[in-house]
């Protein structure tokens, strides 16, 4: 049996599913129609809500495209737990932006750059330059020198070259064991004792 909707307000559960929804499907519009050409109206007609309820989530079109990437960089809430090791962010970071949605959103980013500034500083405020400071601040707990610049150095090896590939659709999304073996290699280079 069926149960029926309750009318009324949704829980915070029933928000939570439909700001996640919104979100997957705004993803997939920016990659198909860029961040110009999509449109809210769309958006709120696939997702089966109102345009006001998008708005209500997040405020505009640059808020939604922002918190698409906040979800991407997930893993920064866990930045400064004790438990977390540098090992384990790093591979969480390799399968986070090298993930589907991720390479989504980069390139969408990158073609809307030269048109959209304003946009592509957002992407990089919400994304590389939070994982940035998030690698330093784990980085910080090792005895490195220049934490901040081995961050940047770690982050771009993370990201490396099996990253271009997934941005040009060469290679699939690393499965955990692949994310894993990336994130030693790179933090081999760079913080060896941490790998």
């Amino acid at each position: 049996m069926e149960l029926e909707r309750k009318r009324g307000r949704p829980s915070a559960g029933e928000r939570a599913e439909r700001q996640q929804r919104i979100l997957d499907l705004a993803i997939r519009l920016f990659g198909h129609c860029g961040f110009a050409g999509t449109s809210l109206d769309a958006l709120a007609d696939q997702a089966g809500v109102t345009k006001r309820t998008i708005y209500a989530y997040f405020t505009d079109k640059e808020g939604l495209f922002t918190a698409a990437v906040d979800r991407q960089h997930a893993y920064l809430a866990q930045a400064l737990e004790p438990e977390t090791s540098l090992a384990e962010a790093a591979a969480r970071i390799v399968e986070s932006l090298h993930s589907d949605d991720a390479v989504t959103l980069h390139r969408m980013v990158i073609a809307e750059a030269p048109r959209l500034p304003g946009l592509a500083a957002a992407f990089y405020r919400h994304g590389p330059q939070r994982s940035i400071s998030f690698l330093a601040a784990l980085i910080e707990r090792t005895p490195s020198p220049a934490p901040r610049e081995a961050a940047e150095a770690l982050y771009t090896l993370l990201l490396g070259e099996a990253h271009r590939r997934r941005l040009l659709g060469l290679a699939p999304a690393p499965d955990q064991e692949q994310a894993r073996a990336h994130a030693r290699r790179a933090l081999a280079l760079i913080c060896p004792d941490a790998a």
